[in-house]
């Protein structure tokens, strides 16, 4: 493991490179706030009256609306976890198809979570306001934050999915680039020698007249015609 000798140094390192990006305070901020919706209702949430021990939802006693927070804010913290697991490794994902994927399943659970938790700020406040005043003894603190940390994820997701269409936009593969980079290497390696080539240069002997290199490709030569050998008269 290599330790940083300077503060330099740590602030240069990959990990704390990976951690100043938006995507990933994002992400980060996503998870502290789906953790605080389903641990705040998980905990305090289902309280029960003074003449019963039966445990209600502190939301008008509705047990979907308790149980809907726990499951969402469960399943949008480990989402996070699992795409902030994803993000460290984007960097050596050699697929930009792959990477293509990856940048656009980001943007669509990013629009998915939103919706999500627009909905459940809406029930759950719903829920909330119907709900008479101190009708349970405690819970109202973990139901306002619910509430409260619901409304904080619905800026978030949206800012994530605004940072993954950045990503995808910025990102877009170029179609058969490396092909056409190679053929034009191909090409250039196959062209014809130009007429300032060592090949066409004419050289000067030891006793003046010119000749041309011996090594020319025969197909560049000029053929010469046969000579005609006269016979004498008998």
């Amino acid at each position: 493991m290599h330790i940083p000798e300077s503060l330099q140094d740590l602030a240069d390192s990959e990990a704390v490179q990976f951690l100043k990006r938006p995507k990933t305070i994002t992400r980060i901020f996503a998870g502290v706030f789906s953790l605080i919706v389903f641990s705040s209702l998980l905990t305090d949430g289902y309280q029960n009256k003074t003449d019963n021990s039966q445990l209600h939802c502190v939301l008008n006693s509705n047990n979907a609306a308790c149980s809907f927070a726990v499951g969402a804010g469960l399943l949008s913290f480990l989402s996070s976890l699992a795409f902030l697991a994803l993000d460290a490794h984007e960097v050596r994902l050699a697929s930009t198809r792959f990477k293509t994927a990856f940048q656009l399943l980001d943007l669509i659970l990013a629009v998915i979570w939103a919706g999500i938790w627009a909905v459940g700020f809406c029930f759950l406040a719903n829920q909330w306001h119907r709900s008479p005043p101190r009708y349970f003894l405690l819970g109202s603190n973990s139901a306002k934050a619910a509430i409260t940390f619901s409304f904080f994820s619905i800026l978030v997701w949206i800012f994530q999915a605004y940072l993954a269409l950045q990503e995808l936009r910025n990102d877009a593969p170029v179609p058969y680039k490396r092909s056409l980079d190679e053929g034009g290497v191909v090409l250039t390696s196959l062209s014809p020698p130009s007429a300032t080539s060592p090949v066409n240069t004419p050289t000067t002997g030891p006793h003046g007249p010119s000749y041309t290199c011996s090594s020319l490709s025969p197909y560049l030569s000029t053929p010469k015609a046969p000579r005609l050998a006269m016979m004498p008269d008998n």
